[in-house]
Order: structure tokens, then C-alpha cells, then sequence
């Protein structure tokens, strides 16, 4: 993309180039990067790029897009870039400290929603373990507005991140974020009518075979776990069986339908039961619910 000479760059002729040049580059969808980047860049919605197709960008436009372009095809990920991302319909902050939310993992959310949707408790409490940048604390607390989350993680810069979010989207008086190493400390208080958990879980050739991109840019220390690659599994069981209450559901997302029965199998050692396996778009196991029966 020459912008050195004068040139009229309209939108249609922005997405059309930068489509292909990133598509050229190996970058996986790269006609909805550039709607996105156009997006950013314009302040718009998706629609309004087509519905103005052939609106000009002006020059403070073009270049702010172009250092955009350029910076994605380094490999660096493009909601990195931006800072932002979108989850379960919600604008959701992120940077390297945190890992960038995924489309399956709004399968698990969804399937923790539809369970709060028919508990009859009037204040639901909910225990988010490893929260992240808070995604899933969020979309829980958002969509239910009788919960109340406490969401946990290791590190203080990855909870004031999640505190910006949940601010975000209004819902800070619904979550209580707490620092704590789950692997060597339980909550101090409190019962749960569910657990969730999108834990490490990518180890061995798994890990090996991850894109260079993902390795290099998101926080190893939360996509692989040290040495036993179900420990965080073990612990989640082990907390479920203290914390859940009576019929209270454990949902855990894992790797894949390679992980499925290991996983089963550490949480009914436990004593959890009446496992659901949650499937993905792929038909590939995303995700077990389990119940807590005492």
C-alpha cells in the first residue's frame, strides 16, 4: 500500500488490497481482519463499511490503518494490536498478560448460563478460577443479573486488567476479583452453585504443534501447566468437593476429545458425577460439566 504519492484510497479499494496482501502474507481470515481494522480505524460498524463503500479515507486515516497492517503482518495478533477484543458480545480489553478469549470458550459460558437460567436460587454465586482478562466473569455477570461472581487469578496486573473490564461493561459491583494461586490455596469462604474454569491445558506434541504466532505472543502460564498436564484438573476437582454446593456443577473447558476421558476421570476420582461433555462447532469435546450430588 503506497500512500507516499497522493492517492485516493477508498474503503472498497482498502479491502480489496489489504484482503489479498494480507492472504498473501498467510494470515487466516483476512477479509474479516480488515473489516475489523476498518472498523477500529473508523469507528464503525461492519455495515456502515459496505453501506459507504466508496467513502475516501483521509490521510490521518490511511496511515493510522497502514501502521496497522504492517504491524499485523509481523505475526502479532491483531487484538493485541488494537488492545481489544470482542467475547459473548462484549468489548473486552486485552494485552500480552492475558490470553485473547476464544470463540469456544463462549460454548462454555453458554452452557453455565443456561444452567443459572433454571436455578431457582434467587442470588446465584459463581467462582470464576483463573479469570484472565475476565471474559467469562463478565458475560456471566452481565447476562445474570441475580449472580454474584468472585473471580481468581495468579497475577495482580492480569486483575486490574479484568477490574477494567468488568468496569467496561458495568458490572464491577456484581464481581469481586481476589488474587490467589489456586494451586496452593482455596478461597477462604464461601459456597458455589458452579465452578468454571478455562485452565492450562495445552502440553506434550499439543504444545509443540501450536502456531509459532500463539507460543511467541500469549502468556505461556496460562496455556501449558507445568509437569502434570491434568494438575489443574486435579486441583479444580479437589475445590469443587469443598466448595460446590449440594447438586452444584463444575464446568471446565479442555483441549479437545483427547482429553475428554482423563479429565472424566480425575473429577469422578473426586467424587463428581453426572459428567455432560460439551461439544464444539467442530463436533471436537470443548468442555464437562460435572455435579457435585452430597
Amino acid at each position: 500500500m503506497d500512500t507516499s504519492t497522493p492517492q485516493t484510497w477508498r474503503i472498497v479499494d482498502v479491502l480489496k488490497w489489504s484482503k489479498d496482501f494480507l492472504f498473501n502474507k498467510g494470515i487466516e481470515s483476512p477479509q474479516i481482519e480488515v473489516e475489523w481494522m476498518l472498523r477500529d480505524v473508523l469507528n464503525c460498524s461492519r455495515i456502515d463499511i459496505y453501506l459507504n463503500h466508496e467513502r475516501p479515507l483521509s490521510a490521518e486515516e490511511l496511515s493510522t490503518f497502514k501502521k496497522i497492517l504492517v504491524e499485523r503482518v509481523t505475526g502479532k495478533p491483531l487484538q493485541y494490536i488494537l488492545g481489544y477484543t470482542e467475547f459473548m458480545g462484549y468489548k473486552i480489553r486485552v494485552n500480552r498478560n492475558v490470553l485473547i478469549p476464544r470463540p469456544e470458550t463462549e460454548i462454555i459460558v453458554e452452557k453455565v448460563l443456561n444452567i443459572l437460567t433454571q436455578d431457582q436460587n434467587s442470588n446465584p454465586q459463581v467462582l470464576d478460577v483463573g479469570t484472565g482478562s475476565g471474559c467469562i466473569a463478565i458475560s456471566i455477570a452481565a447476562a445474570c443479573q441475580k449472580c454474584s461472581v468472585l473471580a481468581l487469578d495468579i497475577s495482580r496486573e492480569v486483575l486490574d486488567l479484568a477490574k477494567q473490564n468488568a468496569k467496561l461493561n458495568k458490572v464491577s459491583d456484581r464481581i469481586c476479583f481476589v488474587k490467589k494461586d489456586i494451586l496452593k490455596d482455596f478461597p477462604d469462604t464461601g459456597r458455589f452453585n458452579i465452578i468454571v474454569s478455562n485452565p492450562p491445558y495445552v502440553d506434550g506434541e499439543y504444545w509443540d504443534n501450536l502456531p509459532d504466532t500463539v507460543k511467541k505472543y500469549e502468556p505461556e502460564i496460562a496455556l501449558k501447566p507445568k509437569g502434570d498436564s491434568l494438575i489443574f484438573y486435579r486441583r479444580l476437582s479437589q475445590l469443587a468437593t469443598r466448595h460446590l454446593t449440594a447438586g452444584g456443577v463444575l464446568a471446565v473447558e479442555i483441549g479437545g476429545t483427547y482429553q475428554e476421558k482423563d479429565v472424566i476421570s480425575v473429577l469422578r476420582e473426586n467424587g463428581l458425577e453426572n459428567f455432560e461433555v460439551i461439544k464444539d462447532y467442530l463436533e471436537q469435546s470443548r468442555g464437562i460439566l460435572a455435579r457435585l450430588n452430597k
